[in-house]
């Protein structure tokens, strides 16, 4: 039967098409608008079922997921990793759907993790409070501004508790200071009110997930976390090493090697920010807990500085997490072994104080 090979550029309104046979015979090209009539009529232009590769951008899931209900089996190509193979200093959007479509058809398309919808439904979920986070401390922000330019300084913890907030109602402000001040207090109870609901869709998702459970069994990962970390790695089974999993999420150093002369930078940030920002996030918080890895950071302190010892911290918790998920077992305090500086023990074993059960 024959085989045809075709690369989708993808943009938020459009995309372009390139079709080849499977001996690299260029068969069609065209511009079609995003719908799901633009398929039907690309599909009615093959007898079979095409391969399709398609560049990863903001809205490739509902285009591969049409793909795949139509019978062809789709790949998503990595946009960095794609862009190293075929760079060029002409750039259009058919000559990136010509050139998708001879990487597939050569076997060279450089691939990403297409995650399930399941996955990707979770994902939202986790993101989405994230950014509703975000916008409350934006706003909290914008609050203490105001009251920074009045040189007005809460005494308390809380200036957004019950206390502050009463606190606040008693302050001169202008007119105008002071209306600013309500608008923003009554964005962040709706907000508030958001990411409760988020937290309460994400606890009851968390119940019937194994990896929430196995994660929260490490110190400083709660339900939220976990939820975010499982949702966001997917598979655990399409990583080989822990060094593999760490580099997917951007926590190995770049690289640069000459001869016998090897340069190690800063960490490449590659890879899904979300798991990175999460990781960094729990290492803070382990160093606020644990006495041993407070002087685990503190050691790497001394010699490379505070953020690289808590870079250093998170490299150390992917690698727990990928043996958690990857072995499917809690983690667990051991206090039969001796205390131990976990920052004398190898890279490849895990910190002291803690064992897999």
């Amino acid at each position: 039967m024959d085989q045809y090979f075709v690369g989708i550029d993808l943009h938020r309104q459009y995309f372009t098409y390139h079709a080849t046979d499977k001996k690299g015979k260029d068969l069609l090209r065209e511009k079609l608008p995003n719908s799901f009539d633009a398929l039907d009529y690309l599909m009615r232009q093959f007898p079979s079922s095409p391969k399709v590769v398609i560049e990863a951008t903001r809205n490739w899931m509902w285009l591969v997921k049409a793909l795949k209900e139509r019978g062809c089996k789709v790949t998503l190509a990595h946009p960095l990793r794609t862009k190293a193979i075929a760079s060029a200093r002409i750039k259009t959007d058919s000559l990136d759907a010509k050139t998708l479509c001879h990487l597939l058809r050569s076997n060279l398309i450089p691939c990403s993790y297409i995650a399930n919808e399941k996955e990707q439904d979770n994902r939202e979920l986790g993101r989405g409070r994230i950014a509703l986070v975000h916008y409350q401390t934006m706003i909290k922000n914008r609050v203490r501004a105001i009251l920074g330019k009045e040189n007005l300084n809460y005494p308390g913890s809380d200036l957004f508790g019950k206390k502050g907030r009463a606190w606040l109602k008693r302050q001169r402000l202008s007119e105008t200071k002071r209306q600013m001040v309500e608008i923003y207090l009554s964005y962040l109870d709706n907000l508030v009110k958001a990411i409760n609901q988020v937290e309460n869709l994400i606890q009851n998702k968390s119940s019937r997930l194994l990896e929430v459970k196995l994660l929260t069994s490490i110190p400083g990962i709660g339900t939220t976390t976990a939820f975010l970390l499982a949702s966001e790695i997917g598979d655990i089974q399409r990583f080989n090493t822990a060094k593999q999993f760490a580099s997917y999420f951007g926590l190995v150093p770049r690289l640069n090697q000459s001869g016998n002369h090897r340069y190690y930078g800063r960490i490449t940030k590659l890879g899904n920010p979300y798991v990175r920002w999460s990781l960094v996030q729990t290492a803070h918080r382990l160093v606020r807990m644990d006495k041993d890895y407070k002087r685990f950071v503190d050691r790497i302190t001394f010699r490379a500085g505070k953020k690289k010892a808590i870079v250093a911290l998170a490299r150390k918790l992917s690698t727990i997490i990928f043996c958690l998920l990857k072995e499917k077992r809690e983690y667990i305090p051991d206090f039969r072994r001796p205390k131990v500086c976990p920052a004398s023990i190898p890279e490849r074993v895990p910190l002291r104080g803690m064992v897999l059960a």
